[in-house]
């Protein structure tokens, strides 16, 4: 085959791991070819995000990207002849360009969608989405590729991309960081949004024990959670938190909504209900449960009170907490430094759509009741009211309130199955785990013996392979060790689990020549999107 790989952003650590990539690929036998910006859009993603001189942006963009790698095979968008747009195209570069803007604007309700920000912002990446489109329609015919591999596959330009691929009938494959850091995240057929391939493994394996050490390791993402030193993942939140009783005087029940930001999702398929918005399946909860103002505390995500580029976190903010104001709920600020792990500990169920304070809770043994799809509801610890029709899935837990004083309970199966989803999540679902390990937020150790045949078969087979399909043949066991190691909340004993696999040798994945000086530079620097 050959194949071609796309990452226009010089965004850490994805240059590296599409090197990494390409390497495999190469290691297999095929050929690659690589398609790159310098400079040739009128705008970008990068530009809109900081809003700084266009020569900056595309400098550092330049220096980073993959030329910092290949010293051939390399297209440039420039250098492919955009073609003419039909007006169809047009309108589906609009199209394509809405959730980047929605990103960018950090939106959350319709009056923001409908607003003239929203459509100001779409207005200016459109032409760039329509050029990429059209550029590298004409590199994958021109390169004669039979397959491609880019990043993302969202935002904008990579977003043009992915849909060009698609319109030759090209296999494609996405790559990501992954969400604890370890492995590279690869959707065969899905940019970096897509679901169906996560909720396939997830739900394959749900029902599947855990050996002890698996346990070990799936609980040691919440207990580095716990303690705050989750260093791998791409965004630590309320690190200097401070743990403070619960908040509302002699509540009934406690009730905690977690509300998450609805920009990067916003409009695909995958991940939105059939609710009218977030806020009506929220009131709808609350009505089927019996509830009242003081039974529920709504926390801000503390993502709200930083910028992303230059944009704070007002609107969803806003959104939320006159939402709670209006109903007598009880809300704590998004800059409130109360600690969201130890309300967590203290409530008797969460309410989430699909962020991911939800793993805390199910390792807990919490009950976590979802409003939306999420990379966790197909997992089995979670009641799920997508609609207006599921929302007889609470009668179990009105039940429980109606007879009973005391706090819900604590289950073990919802810790049992929160478990085994984070181990599919983390060592499952990524590939190339034991190969490609996570050293920091943006720096990583390569390993050789990872079987380059499983990427290519991405594209052949367009099916997501576990990269662990091992489990505990001989029953519960394991995992009960691990649940009275929780029980105990003795998190320092989970933190750091033995190694699963063993690394083969170290291999170099550098960039050349004079561009070595780039990475140490950058790590002095913080990362592009703060």
């Amino acid at each position: 085959m050959r194949i071609g790989f796309a990452t226009i952003y010089a965004w850490r650590p994805h240059v590296e791991h599409t090197w990494y990539l390409a390497h495999l690929a190469r290691h297999a036998g095929h050929e690659v070819r690589f398609l790159t910006c310098d400079g040739d859009l009128p705008t970008c993603y990068s530009q809109l995000l900081h809003e700084r001189g266009q020569w900056r942006e595309c400098l550092q963009c330049r220096t980073g990207g993959i030329r910092s790698y290949a010293a051939e095979g390399v297209t440039s968008i420039g250098q492919c002849a955009p073609g003419k747009s039909s007006q169809s195209e047009s309108a589906l570069a609009r199209l394509w360009a809405q959730s980047s803007a929605s990103t960018l604007g950090r939106f959350e309700s319709e009056k923001d969608y409908a607003g003239s920000a929203f459509n100001a912002l779409v207005s200016r990446i459109e032409p760039a989405v329509r050029q990429a489109y059209e550029a590298s329609r004409e590199w994958m015919i021109r390169e004669k590729l039979d397959a491609v591999c880019l990043f993302n596959g969202r935002i904008d330009v990579t977003r043009a991309i992915f849909e060009a691929a698609r319109s030759l009938e090209l296999p494609v494959v996405s790559h990501e960081r992954t969400w604890f850091g370890d492995g590279i995240q690869l959707l065969p057929g899905e940019h970096c949004l897509g679901l169906k391939s996560v909720w396939k493994v997830v739900s394959d394996w749900r029902d599947k024990p855990l050996t002890k050490l698996q346990a070990v390791s799936a609980a040691s993402l919440v207990a580095k959670r716990f303690l705050r030193t989750n260093v791998t993942e791409w965004r630590a939140y309320n690190i200097n938190a401070v743990d403070t009783p619960w908040p509302v005087d002699q509540a009934r029940w406690r009730f905690l909504i977690l509300p998450s930001s609805m920009n990067e999702i916003w409009g695909h398929q995958d991940w939105t209900s059939q609710w009218p918005t977030p806020l009506d399946a929220l009131d709808a909860v609350i009505e089927r449960l019996g509830l009242v103002p003081s039974d529920c505390v709504l926390r801000c995500h503390p993502n709200w009170s930083e910028k992303i580029g230059n944009q704070d976190g007002r609107l969803p903010e806003e959104y939320y907490s006159k939402w709670a104001r209006e109903r007598g709920i009880h809300c704590i600020s998004a800059s409130d430094r109360t600690s969201s792990m130890h309300l967590i500990e203290q409530c008797d169920a969460i309410i989430v759509a699909s962020g991911s304070a939800a793993l805390e809770a199910g390792v807990l043994g919490k009950t976590v009741i979802t409003t939306a799809p999420s990379i966790y509801h197909l997992a089995g610890f979670t009641v799920n009211v997508h609609s207006p029709a599921a929302l007889n899935a609470l009668e179990p837990i009105k039940e429980q309130l109606s007879q009973t004083e005391e706090r819900l309970p604590l289950s073990d199966e919802v810790v049992r199955h929160a478990l085994r989803f984070a181990y599919a999540m983390v060592w499952r679902v990524p590939q190339f785990v034991n190969h490609v390990r996570a050293l920091q937020t943006t720096e990583f150790d390569y390993f050789e013996g990872a079987n380059s045949s499983r990427f290519t078969r991405l594209f052949t087979c367009q099916v997501l392979e576990p990269d662990d399909t091992t489990f505990d043949t001989s029953g519960l066991g394991g995992e009960d060790e691990v649940l009275s190691i929780i029980d105990a909340r003795r998190w320092e004993k989970l933190v750091n689990p033995p190694v699963l696999a063993e690394h083969g040798a170290k291999i170099s994945i550098q960039r050349r020549g004079a561009y070595a000086w780039v990475d140490p530079l950058r790590r002095m620097v913080k990362l592009g999107d703060r």
